[in-house]
């Protein structure tokens, strides 16, 4: 049988999340993509079951958030309970700074669907399902596959890059010789989904009982998921016969004789691979780090990686950065992701006590956090969860500025006419050049005559709430208005701010402007951090 051949700019193996992420976002950006997945569809169980705030973000990035909005139950959080059956914390976090509640509950096979389906829209992007990577052969220049179709035959792709998302076994993990570090639990859990529930209670509930700690999670239309950690001597196969799941049940809750979609034993990982990158191959989601799931954050991270690297693959094909900018992928992303993981693992000591004598401090911990406002804030709110913040990588940490590295807040914004959008979509899928403040038009105007050395951006002026747009200004120059003044919560009071904003929504640079010189001296850094990623 002949060989069939194609070339592309960017393969990606593996359709999950992560993949089907940069897969969107690349087709967005008209890069050539050749994704491929060994399965013949995606995935069809329920896994992932919580998505948040900066993944949602990550949806409106792909153009896909209204579907994936009409599959989600929005805005749920968690209630702590004691073995005595007393609720000991809440965490019940209200804020939407990135426009979108911080906690979600979806589910996966039809959150891939969706991505799916958007993948459709690209002609740019042809989708291999059914095909096996077999051999991978680095080159100078790009990066040659050999695949096994589903009828048999082999096919041979050339690519400039490669991304492995091809989960916790990956091959090209295995082919970039990175090593995975970190520890694997003794404890295993059993994971029970259900096509539909008895239980209205909308929160998840923790149990935090030594005795048999469990979770049980909410779900759109009616899903609910029951989580269970076995004991020392307890077996796989004993703890998935019918008649023990329905045991555990009915001990939870009125959920013993629903239907049951499926019920499988996991063991869990808090690991990080040690490199991300050899030559011009790339790993992210599960192939480069396995989160632990007391946190929800496993396929959150992968989607933020898929982020993360899009778009410098994107500007690198394109010709707008220099390849340098992706070494700054792993430098951004592992400490977030290793952050998370950490989160995870402090989140399982609270829900998995040894004993009663360990439970009834930590339990009683909690509750005296409500005589001490900021303490139960941390928690009740979610502030627990570390923040989006890249203090090396990709940006410019001046010292007068603590916003660099941060995610920029999504506020609403009107505009003239008195319509309103999410900022994000005002920005699009570029580098953005945004003004704040009082007399942001006026700081845009004189902006807009500098060189930042990374081609065409979006430029918008953005006034606080209580500000009317100047409409006798430049109509040229986008200005709309903070409706919900949400970014004059982040960005210094009374400041004349000039941001550099990328496009996955983190600030590479910003500047107060009222500071002699300060507009100038942002565009000569912006100008030589560019231009450094093309020695």
């Amino acid at each position: 049988m002949t060989m069939q051949s194609m070339q592309c700019d960017v393969a990606i193996v593996g359709a999950g999340p992560t993949g089907l992420t940069i897969a969107t976002l690349l087709g967005l950006a008209g890069l050539d993509v050749v994704l491929i997945e060994r399965n013949p569809s995606t995935v069809q169980a329920p896994r992932a079951v919580s998505i948040d705030d900066e993944s949602l973000r990550t949806m409106q990035a792909c153009g896909l958030i209204e579907n994936i909005i009409a599959q989600t139950a929005l805005d749920y959080g968690a209630h702590y309970y004691s073995p005595s059956g007393k609720v000991f914390a809440r965490i019940e976090p209200p804020g939407r700074e990135y426009g979108y509640p911080r906690r979600s509950a979806f589910l996966q096979p039809e959150f891939e669907a969706t991505l799916r389906e958007g993948l459709s829209r690209f002609s740019n992007v042809r989708q291999l399902f059914s095909h096996n990577l077999e051999t991978i052969t680095d080159r100078s220049d790009g990066v040659d596959l050999q695949v096994t179709q589903h009828d048999g035959g082999s096919l041979q792709i050339s690519a400039q890059w490669l991304a492995g998302c091809d989960g916790g076994r990956s091959m090209v993990r295995k082919h970039i010789g990175a090593q995975l570090q970190g520890t694997t639990y003794e404890e295993k859990w059993l994971i029970v989904d259900l096509a539909g529930t008895n239980e209205r209670f909308r929160q998840t509930r923790v149990i935090c009982d030594p005795a048999r700690p469990a979770i049980c999670l909410p779900g759109p239309f009616g899903r609910r998921r029951y989580e269970f950690m076995l004991h020392a001597g307890e077996t796989e196969e004993e703890m998935e016969r019918l008649e023990t799941v329905k045991e555990l049940l009915r001990a939870s809750g009125p959920d013993e004789n629903a239907t049951i979609v499926r019920k499988q034993v996991y063991t869990f990982h808090a690991r990080m691979c040690d490199i991300w990158r050899k030559g011009r191959v790339f790993i992210a989601g599960d192939a480069a780090h396995l989160t632990p799931p007391f946190a929800g954050q496993g396929m959150n991270s992968g989607v933020r990686d898929g982020h993360a690297l899009a778009w410098r693959l994107a500007a690198v094909v394109k010709g707008e950065l220099g390849e340098a900018v992706l070494d700054s992928y792993q430098t951004e992303r592992a400490p977030h992701a290793w952050g998370l993981i950490e989160m995870a693992i402090n989140i399982g000591r609270v829900m998995m006590p040894t004993s009663r004598v360990q439970a009834f401090f930590v339990h009683n911990a909690f509750r005296l956090m409500r005589f001490i406002p900021p303490l139960h804030a941390y928690f009740a709110q979610m502030k627990y969860k570390p923040k989006p913040f890249h203090r090396n990588g990709f940006v410019i940490n001046a010292k007068n500025s603590a916003l660099a590295g941060r995610m920029l807040f999504q506020p609403q914004v009107e505009f003239t006419d008195l319509t309103r959008k999410p900022l994000d979509d005002v920005i699009g899928n570029r580098f953005a050049l945004i003004a704040w403040g009082e007399n942001a038009q006026n700081t845009l105007a004189a902006a807009a005559q500098l060189d930042f050395g990374l081609g065409p951006l979006t430029h918008i002026a953005i006034t606080p709430m209580r500000i009317n747009i100047d409409r006798t200004a430049d109509p040229a120059m986008l200005a709309v208005r903070d409706t919900s003044d949400l970014l004059a919560q982040q960005l210094p009071k009374g400041g004349e701010m000039l941001l550099l904003v990328r496009p996955d929504r983190y600030i590479m640079a910003a500047a107060d402007t009222r500071a002699p010189g300060a507009m100038r001296q942002l565009a000569e850094d912006v100008c030589r951090m560019a231009a450094a990623t093309r020695d």
